[in-house]
């Protein structure tokens, strides 16, 4: 679990998976993240042999991500992450009223 219980390994994983593979793209298409934060999980993730980057010897230089063997086995885990996620929240018993903060951010859309 350690290898991908951060708040941003999942959605990079689904985000790889789907074929979004370059550092730009994945940095666009993940709301919130920083770029040192981007890159530290891609580290730990090519580290854990969850990922792997190719570079290519082009300029200016092209680097991108895929899916490791190990990294598929992950994949079922991120799924259901993602589905669970999507589901509609429970209405809490009482008079409390939903509060924008309490809703949850979209974050494997």
């Amino acid at each position: 679990m350690e290898e991908i219980g951060s708040k941003w390994k999942p959605i990079i994983l689904y985000r790889v998976s789907m074929g979004i593979n370059r550092f730009s793209t994945l940095l666009k298409n993940i709301e919130g993240i920083n770029k040192q934060m981007l890159s530290k999980q891609l580290k730990e993730l090519e580290k854990s042999q969850i990922l792997e980057r190719k570079m290519y010897a082009e300029i200016p230089p092209r680097v991108e991500y895929t899916i490791t063997a190990k990294g598929k086995t992950l994949m079922p885990l991120v799924q259901a992450m993602k589905k669970w996620g999507q589901k509609p929240a429970e209405k809490p018993s009482g008079k409390k009223t939903a509060t924008q903060g309490d809703q949850q951010l979209p974050l494997f859309g």
